[in-house]
């Protein structure tokens, strides 16, 4: 039988491509299983912080002097502004034809704290000031005025905000007492009005359970 020469065949060169590659992966054989890993667990996120919770306002009366005279002082005495100077709108007093009384109670922690007894009233009497620590806030003008807690609060150079007052950290809660009602209030305090007989409570930090309801004197 004669010789046959071998015949050599060319494959294209995708073709060895796949070849090689399927050599390198063992042929054509299944995937290698999947490595499994332990899964990192998941920390649930903490609770939200519960709202604090909101006073109430006592039902029977507190006469206001009694029930006010003796808080705690919580700041030192007002240090007068150089010279006899308007501050945001507020003047000394002269011919005094207009004469009410707004209220402002601060708490800390449930403390109530005294007011400066001498806030606009050192130098010159401002037409809003204080006579003691009770927080009664004196409005004096020769005519009917609006002034606000802003106002007050510049004359006496403490700032006032939700986040902190007087030196107080926030946050800080505002609220209404008047017409034996409690109200939240949650605007800007720069702006509330001192009204003849309205109550201003500011409470940093826990709030007592209870707010005293003042019952004024006769005469203010």
């Amino acid at each position: 039988m004669p010789f046959t020469p071998a015949r050599t065949i060319r494959l294209p060169v995708l073709a060895v491509s796949i070849l090689v590659s399927l050599s390198a992966c063992g042929g054509g054989g299944s995937d290698p299983e999947p490595v499994v890993t332990n899964p990192v667990p998941v920390q649930p996120s903490p609770p939200p912080t519960p709202p604090a919770p909101e006073p109430t306002l006592a039902a029977a009366f507190t006469e206001l002097v009694a029930g006010t005279i003796n808080s705690t002082p919580g700041w030192n005495a007002w240090v007068t502004p150089a010279g006899r100077v308007p501050v945001s709108g507020v003047g000394c007093l002269g011919t005094i034809n207009y004469h009410q009384h707004s209220l402002v109670s601060i708490y800390k922690e449930g403390t109530r704290l005294g007011l400066p007894d001498n806030v606009g009233r050192s130098g010159c009497t401002y037409e809003l000031h204080t006579h003691d620590v009770m927080g009664m806030v004196h409005m004096e003008a020769d005519v009917a005025k609006k002034f606000t807690l802003g106002q007050f609060f510049a004359v006496w150079n403490q700032p006032l905000g939700a986040a902190g007052v007087a030196g107080l950290a926030g946050p800080i809660r505002f609220y209404l007492i008047e017409n034996d009602r409690l109200t939240r209030y949650t605007g800007d305090p720069a702006v509330l009005e001192l009204m003849p007989h309205r109550e201003i409570v500011i409470i940093s930090g826990a709030a007592p359970a209870v707010l005293p309801k003042y019952r004024w004197p006769t005469g203010l």
